[in-house]
């Protein structure tokens, strides 16, 4: 008798064991989808950012020629070279 009692304890304490485990993997399952999806968005704004580095050294490039001085000096104070002329269109 005392043989099957002590079985059925540690059949208990086995199923207590898997049922701890399977929480445990599962909810440890759920944290690392969470994280792939966190790692993802992240290399995602890294990626953008990257791009948008790229973009800012190339117009930094563009400064340092004559024909980037020169798109600089048109565009933000209004310069023309020698014989253009410049047309504003009033119409909208």
């Amino acid at each position: 008798m005392r043989f099957k009692r002590s079985s059925l304890v540690m059949k208990i304490l086995l199923l207590v064991l898997v049922v701890y485990a399977t929480v445990t993997l599962v909810t440890i399952q759920a944290q690392v989808t969470e994280k792939n999806a966190e790692a993802a968005e992240l290399q995602s704004s890294i990626d953008t950012e990257k791009q948008e580095n790229l973009r800012l050294q190339q117009a930094i490039d563009q400064l340092g020629t004559e024909e980037g001085v020169q798109d600089v000096a048109r565009e933000k104070l209004g310069w023309v070279s020698k014989g253009e002329i410049i047309f504003y269109d009033m119409g909208n």
